[in-house]
């Protein structure tokens, strides 16, 4: 298996489309997107930011040859004040390539190309505190808990709190990962 790691360009919209619907399809209780609402969208926010090769919004995909398997998103902070921070969304691989460390280096790729942008100091990102697997993956990244958010989601009846974490530029760097 040849897997790589790079930003979505114009050309990989399509697939890029699939496998976010697929993932909120088949996983709703881990994002705070709702399936439904996001598939009678003509264009989804992130196929925009793709299309037009945003600098400060972008996803980088996990590749099996050509075939898209994985998705992470990024986003600036915009305002003034903020810009030193980004937030990581959209985290997803596909289940077949599951435990294979997929999805660690496709946020450790994510984290590389954040930290290369000018002045980006801090990643941020919002977990469901019972996706066990994403916790471990930005654990083991380095990224540490800062917050909790109790009641954060809620489907019919039941809730699910949000692990909000932060992975700062230095302790990337020094890690040496």
């Amino acid at each position: 298996m040849n897997i790589i790691y790079r930003r979505l360009t114009k050309v990989d919209t399509k697939e890029y489309r699939a496998i976010r619907l697929e993932c909120l399809k088949n996983y709703p209780l881990n994002f705070g997107s709702d399936f439904e609402e996001e598939n009678e969208k003509p264009k989804l926010g992130y196929e925009e930011f793709i299309e037009q090769q945003s600098p400060d919004k972008f996803i980088i995909g996990a590749f099996d040859n050509e075939k898209l398997i994985g998705i992470c998103g990024f986003f600036r902070e915009l305002k003034r004040k903020n810009r030193h921070i980004g937030l990581i969304i959209q985290m997803h691989v596909k289940p077949e390539y599951a435990n294979k460390g997929i999805g660690f280096n496709l946020l450790r790729a994510m984290a590389e190309e954040a930290f290369k942008l000018e002045g980006i100091e801090q990643l941020t990102l919002g977990v469901v505190s019972t996706n066990i697997s994403a916790n471990k993956i930005y654990e083991k990244l380095g990224f540490r808990e800062y917050g909790v958010h109790k009641n954060h989601f809620k489907e019919g009846d039941t809730y699910f709190d949000q692990r909000f974490m932060v992975l700062y530029r230095e302790d990337f760097i020094l890690s040496g990962l």
